[in-house]
């Protein structure tokens, strides 16, 4: 047997300007200060859709970076990560989207709306020079549907995951949807 274990893939949020530079995920500028020491800017904002984005967010705030806000897609934003979050002075925004950034070489301001009913309301426009985005993640599947596996839509996840094997393989981890260390280490380990 193949015991298949690829992890996942953050996905990135499409937003106007979203490709401007000082725009990247929140898991690479995460990479880049806990592997190699580097700070991807001084004063970032943070626009996710879940609680990963969050320890970054700890993270850069520890390393002296300025964490002007966390937008989050959410409209309720509970637990412990944001709470870590709000004891940090960073202001969390419930049920907020990005309407635009501007910058010429670099982002220099993020403009976000709240979200209420359907509608985007009260625009706030933030000083920033980086913009960090979490979508959330999708499980990599490439490996399983290269062995002719069929996927199957999982709506827990909002994304496909590994569905009925063609090989004599078993999918681990991540790439099968199953995120928390424990239940991580519990499937491998199965």
């Amino acid at each position: 047997r193949v015991v298949l274990a690829a992890g996942a893939i953050e996905r990135a949020l499409v937003f106007p300007g979203n490709d401007r530079p000082g725009i990247m995920l929140a898991s690479a500028a995460h990479a880049y200060l806990n592997r190699y020491g580097v700070r991807v800017g001084a004063r970032a904002v943070i626009v996710t859709s879940s609680d990963e984005a969050y320890q970054c967010a700890l993270d850069l705030k520890a390393a002296g970076v300025v964490v002007e806000a966390i937008a989050d897609l959410r409209a309720e934003v509970m637990g412990a990560l944001p709470d870590a979050a709000r004891r940090l002075g960073i202001e969390v925004i419930p049920a907020s989207t990005v309407l635009g950034t501007d910058g010429d070489l670099r982002v220099r301001t993020i403009t976000l709306g709240r979200v209420q009913g359907g509608v985007v309301q009260d625009a706030q426009r933030i000083s920033c020079d980086t913009v960090l985005m979490s979508g959330g993640f999708n499980p990599s599947v490439h490996l399983f549907s290269q062995s002719r596996g069929k996927l199957v839509w999982n709506d827990t996840l909002k994304a496909f995951a590994p569905g009925v094997s063609a090989e004599a393989e078993q999918s681990a981890g991540a790439c099968r949807g199953v995120y928390a260390l424990a239940d991580v280490l519990a499937d491998g380990a199965a």
